[in-house]
């Protein structure tokens, strides 16, 4: 009898985050959850590794050792949608991830359901944007989305493309599909139909308060000028060194106080908009006419 596995794969930005704090741990009764944190070795090397067979044998091994026999896995990482905020020059991409993880899952042994969260791409790489200064980047978007175009990072969000891709190495009945614009309009329908895809009939109480607060306009403002000048991840040469373990913008830009004296969204210049609305519109068309979610129009 083959196993059952769910991979959450992401996208980012599609409340992965939330699902693995306030939903996911609280299905211990029903499956085997492994967080990111219990499988982070392992993620890393699917991940960023090309992987050997013998890899491939001792990644399976291990994850096998951590799961229930009687139980469905489940494993939760967005990062296996993709790499967008790696200082490598070359990054996996995420079909390179897909054929990974179905070899390490072989089909007769296992029965793989991939759940993928997808959003508005210029939304959800707006969130990335923001994410990357909060993480300590101080460039601008124009100059960090042609790195990402450079790097393979923005092709990575055609989601028929990928979707093809899922149903081709997992079978056509073998994903879940969710929309963040619909899980914002009605959080309990959307957990409801996935905990049902998953076979759990009931959403397991959960808090309701927001687990991420994106920077708006003037805190990424203020936050790129601080990460010029002091030491980051992402700017190891600037001036001003720092022993703190996170970017100090971060430290002082990240709070209540903060939002609550001036928060105004913030969104990504118009031409650069424009551009990637055209990187995307050919398969965003396909994704829907195929799968339903339109996602063709200039403004969401």
């Amino acid at each position: 009898m083959r196993k059952t596995v769910y991979i959450h794969v992401g996208y980012h930005k599609t409340a992965t985050t939330f699902l693995q704090k306030s939903i996911y741990p609280k299905l211990t009764n029903e499956m085997t959850y492994l967080s990111r944190g219990e499988i982070q070795h392992y993620l890393y090397q699917i991940r960023h590794k090309k992987l050997s067979e013998k890899q491939i044998l001792q990644l399976r091994s291990g994850i096998e050792e951590m799961a229930e026999t009687e139980k469905p896995l489940l494993i939760s990482y967005e990062g296996l949608s993709g790499n967008p905020m790696s200082m490598r020059k070359k990054i996996k991409d995420n079909l390179t991830i897909l054929k990974d993880l179905r070899r390490i899952f072989p089909e007769e042994s296992y029965d793989v359901h991939i759940i993928v969260g997808v959003r508005w791409q210029i939304e959800l790489l707006t969130s990335l944007y923001v994410q990357y200064i909060h993480q300590g980047g101080y460039k601008q978007a124009p100059v960090v989305f042609e790195e990402w175009e450079r790097l393979g990072v923005l092709d990575g969000y055609y989601y028929f493309h990928y979707l093809e891709q899922i149903k081709h190495l997992f079978g056509s009945n073998n994903y879940y599909l969710m929309q963040y614009e619909r899980f914002r309009e009605s959080e309990m329908r959307e957990l409801t139909a996935l905990l049902q895809y998953m076979g759990i009939t009931e959403v397991p109480e959960y808090s309701a308060a927001k687990v991420n607060r994106s920077y708006g306009t003037m805190q990424l403002k203020a936050a790129q000028k601080m990460n010029y000048f002091f030491k980051t991840p992402f700017n190891p040469n600037a001036p001003i060194p720092t022993k703190r373990r996170l970017p100090l913008s971060r430290v002082l830009l990240q709070n209540r106080a903060s939002f609550m004296l001036h928060y105004q969204r913030y969104y990504l210049p118009e031409s650069l908009q424009q551009v990637l609305h055209a990187k995307y519109q050919d398969d965003n068309r396909l994704f829907s006419q195929y799968y339903g979610i339109d996602y063709t129009k200039t403004d969401m």
